[in-house]
């Protein structure tokens, strides 16, 4: 399949009459004297062997790795940069510089169409840079970064101002994030991002797919911002944990369909920000399975025009969370419709598979942890819980809900395709997590505290009302 792609897109160079051979017993012992005589559209073969030296590619040509390889940058600026379009594959790109500011890649390219092909890219600040390189392919190749600290990373793969580009099946270690920036048209499809600060951070970009991709133990999963006409589909959103933790993060981003994805273990399985910022436009949440988050869904108050509909809710330590606490018109600007809810209490009985009574999430707990995250301290307590046992019994002091679904599902279908995914997860990861959940018997003590801390929240509730 990888040799059918390259010889898809490159066939008038692989046509070409010069094939020029690099190796100890070839007659060019380096890649950069091959590149001195080759002209546009000729193939350079290289055997074997580690080649201690940076190349600089400026005219059209296909290079291919025999046996893997090794071309070595020494630790300075760019291991290869390519200054026309070229195709590539079957090298091990290693050892570029770590100047953040020059942008040190592994794969500098800054012309397409491109081919950058079953490469593995190790020790380099930036990997896969695609720079104004419009409809390129960037495809099972893998990059590991430097042994750096997350701030100092640079990004694995990176695109600007490329559109058109298709992203498939690459691996990205230790990086800093999978870039997408002023990039129409892409299809990223099949990667896997792990151990990074964003799996992709995506700006300005228009029109894509993303599909199929995992991205695991990244600060967070995915950020899309100011962008519109995005379809996410098929994916990983795992273990997106700390304070920033989130699995996928919207930001001023209009007609998003997210339909058929995993939000598992995550700080916040999904982040609204003003998404869509149109009111003309949605966004829609589709056959998605949210699974042992903390937060499943969180909202900003003014966040509208978002429709949930066939998700399933199971094992989060909260299925929906409004920062800053919810408004009466909360609920209103939002539907909620046919969702699997885990701790919906209600019976069927005709038979239909919807729920005869509606799902309402009302937790006063909740309600205090979105208005004052201070409070998290206690989550999981058995403060929080007395509390929220309490305000059973004191009407006034009932919350403003946070969703309202009036056809829940009882049976989460959405969860099906992933159980495979989540058999070995613990039984409940949002309150395992909690603080309090690990200091319950303390916090126990503390649980008067805790009541007389939310007093003077509970008359603002009120006073609110």
């Amino acid at each position: 399949m990888r040799t059918l792609l390259f010889v898809l897109l490159w066939p008038t160079l692989l046509s070409a009459n010069q094939q020029l051979r690099v190796g100890p017993q070839a007659p060019f012992p380096t890649i950069s004297e091959a590149l001195q005589v080759a002209s546009p559209g000729d193939t350079v073969r290289v055997a074997a062997g580690h080649y201690r030296e940076r190349l600089v590619i400026d005219r059209s040509i296909v290079l291919i790795g025999e046996g893997w390889p090794i071309i070595d940058g020494g630790g300075h600026g760019h291991v290869i940069e390519a200054l026309a379009p070229i195709a590539i594959s079957g090298f091990v790109i290693r050892s570029s510089g770590d100047a953040v500011d020059r942008e040190d890649s592994g794969l500098m390219v800054r012309a397409g169409p491109s081919s950058i092909v079953n490469n593995r890219l190790d020790d380099v600040l930036y990997g896969v840079y695609i720079k104004q390189a419009p409809g390129s392919l960037v495809a099972d190749n893998r990059v590991v970064g430097k042994p750096l600290a997350l701030a100092r990373r640079g990004d694995g793969i990176r695109l600007w101002y490329s559109a058109g580009t298709r992203v498939l099946d690459n691996e990205v270690r230790q990086a800093r994030d999978v870039v997408v920036y002023f990039s129409d048209s892409l299809s990223m499809r099949g990667n896997r991002v792990i151990d990074g600060r964003y799996g992709l951070h995506y700006m300005y970009s228009n029109h894509s797919l993303v599909e199929d991709n995992w991205l695991a133990g990244n600060q967070v999963g995915a950020f899309l911002m100011y962008s519109t006409h995005l379809e996410l589909s098929g994916n990983v959103f795992a273990g997106a944990r700390g304070a920033t933790g989130m699995g996928l993060g919207l930001k001023d981003a209009d007609h998003v369909s997210v339909t058929d994805n995993l939000m598992l273990r995550n700080a916040i399985g999904v982040h609204l920000d003003n998404s869509p910022r149109s009111a003309e436009m949605f966004n829609e949440f589709r056959d998605n399975a949210f699974a042992y988050n903390g937060t499943a869904v969180r909202l900003l108050p003014a966040v509208a025009n978002n429709r949930f509909v066939d998700n399933a809710f199971s094992a989060n330590g909260r299925p929906v969370g409004v920062a800053g606490g919810a408004g009466r018109e909360q609920v209103a600007q939002n539907r909620w419709a046919q969702n699997y809810w885990g701790d919906y209490v209600g019976f069927d009985e005709d038979g239909d598979g919807i729920g005869d009574t509606p799902f309402s999430h009302v937790r006063f707990s909740d309600e205090l942890l979105s208005r004052h995250p201070d409070l998290r301290f206690f989550s999981g307590s058995p403060a929080l819980s007395m509390l929220d046992q309490m305000v059973r019994f004191f009407p006034l002091l009932r919350p403003i809900p946070m969703v309202v679904d009036s056809t829940p599902r009882l049976v989460a279908s959405a969860l099906d395709p992933w159980r495979a995914s989540m058999a070995h997860q613990p039984v409940s990861i949002g309150r395992q997590d909690a603080a309090g959940g690990r200091w319950s018997v303390v916090l126990a003590a503390m649980t008067v505290g805790a009541m007389l801390l939310t007093w003077g929240v509970i008359a603002d509730r009120g006073r609110d009302r």
